[in-house]
């Protein structure tokens, strides 16, 4: 069995998938921990936990791909990727039929379109402000006295959203403290804040070329919310795997065993020569 840990350093959390080749590709386990100041141990403590989800230990592992803004943090590493590639790759093993992806973490978002076989044709990244990201719904829902766990449920409560204009982090806050005080209700201002989101996501996707199937993947996709509000305004279904904020480790953990096999063919053929 050929194991290959992918292993994604996000700015918030640092998740690690293992992925197996046994005729077929198997994900074994998956862990996560926050990420903090120092990348190579919250990258240690993830793959410690996807291990330990496993049953295996870090001996079993042949490979180790890093993905992410920390991935070069990542020492102990064989291979770095970008989000972009990661991305793109885990999310069409998911979907094979979807050709663009977008992904909302907890300091950026990025939209990209790719070919048949996965591979990124063109793509957009918006990471100037976290207004545009997962870390302004964080820090909301704080303000708003709401679990970051019931803000998609929140959301889709809403009777009368309330729009978030500002593209500054700073400003949307302020926009968010004068709907508080004009009475308006929690669930609406948390649906504004999505369809704001959900507003740049898709002028983002218009920029890459979006045709056909989207597939959401990162943290925010987990919220029921925007999910929502990016469909009514994409006007179709979009994909959102179950464990979507691992889709870029798991990309990472396939990219590995790619580049793992033609180093272990390179290495045969030069036994031979």
């Amino acid at each position: 069995m050929r194991l290959v840990a992918g292993i994604d350093c996000g700015s918030g959390f640092t998740k690690a998938v293992l992925v197996a080749q046994n005729g077929d590709m198997s994900v074994m386990g998956k862990g996560k921990a926050k990420s903090g100041v120092n990348m190579e141990e919250a990258a240690t403590t993830a793959l410690e936990a996807a291990l330990q989800d496993a049953g295996l230990t870090r001996s079993d592992v042949h490979y180790i791909a890093t993905t992410g803004f920390g991935r070069y943090g990542v020492g102990f590493r064989d291979i770095q990727v970008t989000e972009i590639t990661s991305g793109a790759r885990g999310a069409h093993s998911l979907f094979p039929s979807s050709r663009c992806v977008l992904d909302i973490g907890s300091q950026s978002t990025r939209a990209m379109t790719m070919n048949e076989s996965g591979k990124v044709r063109s793509f957009k990244t918006n990471d100037k402000c976290a207004a545009g990201s997962g870390m302004f719904i964080a820090r909301a829902a704080k303000y708003l006295e709401i679990p970051i766990e019931r803000v998609g449920e929140c959301s889709l409560r809403a009777t009368n959203p309330q729009p978030i204009s500002s593209v500054c982090a700073v400003l949307a806050e302020s926009e968010i403290i004068n709907h508080v005080s004009a009475g308006v209700s929690v669930e609406n201002i948390l649906r504004g804040i999505h369809d704001s989101l959900a507003d740049r996501a898709v002028g983002m996707l218009k920029r890459v070329g979006r045709d056909g199937e989207v597939t959401f993947i990162g943290g925010v996709a987990c919220q029921s919310g925007i999910v929502k509000a990016l469909e009514d305004k994409l006007g179709t279904r979009v994909h959102v795997p179950p464990d979507c904020e691992y889709v870029c480790a798991l990309g990472a953990a396939l990219l590995g065993h790619k580049r793992l096999a033609m180093k272990e063919s390179a290495a045969s053929l030069t036994q031979v020569s």
